[in-house]
């Protein structure tokens, strides 16, 4: 991954708190984290922090020192100055809801860095939307995030179910009891007797494939 693609979050936490730190899970190692705090507000949960280390990015605290209005802010505006003057050539992403910050990049703006290189977001999971890296990881947050109408899915839930009901009655006390769930993901994605015969063989081999192919064939699961 190119330095150009890195992330840089910086994340104001007096103003966004552990709300701004959803979406730690999706960071990488080409991520850099930096969260800024105070002795007012110094504490995550076990489970966030845990997603940060394991996550494999490079992660630092800075501490405020002397408490003051806005403090923070003129913390994390000297860090962006500092890291665009040492030639980070990836996007800075300010984690907080304060639109002061507008000021920091209309600054940068000014002086030949683009728009894009600096982002506000209230949280690490929107700035990587925002980032717009066209990542796998982006795309999954958007499809993670996108409305689905509850009536239907409740609809695909009654039909999931009902399924599932019909090949507990088929596979009762067969050797294939136990394989129930993946039969049954089997049987959702694959409607066409063909595709779901070819999937059985990939998934169970030959001969158990086979067999639950033929189970299914008989009772027209397959249908």
């Amino acid at each position: 991954m190119s330095s150009g693609s890195r992330l840089h979050f910086l994340v104001d936490y007096e103003n966004v708190k552990e709300a701004g730190l959803d979406g730690v899970e999706y960071l990488h190692d080409a991520d850099i984290l930096t969260i800024f705090f105070s002795a007012a507000c110094k504490h995550v949960s076990r489970r966030v922090m845990d997603y940060i280390l394991q996550s494999g990015c490079e992660f630092h605290a800075c501490k405020l020192k002397n408490t003051g209005k806005n403090a923070l802010d003129f913390y994390i505006a000297t860090c962006v100055g500092e890291l665009l003057g040492e030639g980070f050539a990836g996007k800075i992403i300010i984690v907080s809801r304060d639109k002061g910050y507008r000021a920091v990049k209309d600054y940068w703006i000014d002086r030949d860095i683009p728009s894009a290189r600096i982002l506000r977001s209230p949280s690490v999971r929107a700035g990587i939307v925002s980032a717009n890296e066209n990542s796998f990881r982006q795309r999954r947050i958007v499809a993670e995030s996108a409305q689905v109408s509850i009536e239907n899915e409740h609809v695909k839930y009654q039909e999931r179910q009902r399924l599932k009901n019909r090949l507990e009655i088929i596979f009762r006390g067969t050797e294939y009891e136990e394989k129930l769930v993946k039969i049954c993901e089997l049987v959702e994605a694959e409607q066409k007797p063909k595709a779901l015969y070819i999937s059985s063989l990939k998934l169970f081999g030959r001969a158990d494939g086979t067999k639950i192919y033929r189970y299914l064939k008989q009772t027209d699961v397959s249908a």
